[in-house]
């Protein structure tokens, strides 16, 4: 457990940022495609 917490550490701490970015970016798409389905 250690050992994974370690890895997701070194791993996931520096992109962490990036992932964020990622999801903003995601549901920012969601709400896009669903107005799209709203307005037909």
């Amino acid at each position: 457990m250690n050992n994974m917490m370690n890895y997701t550490d070194g791993w996931m701490g520096g992109g962490m940022w990036l992932w964020s970015v990622i999801g903003v970016l995601l549901i920012v798409l969601l709400v896009v495609v669903i107005l799209k389905q709203f307005k037909k």
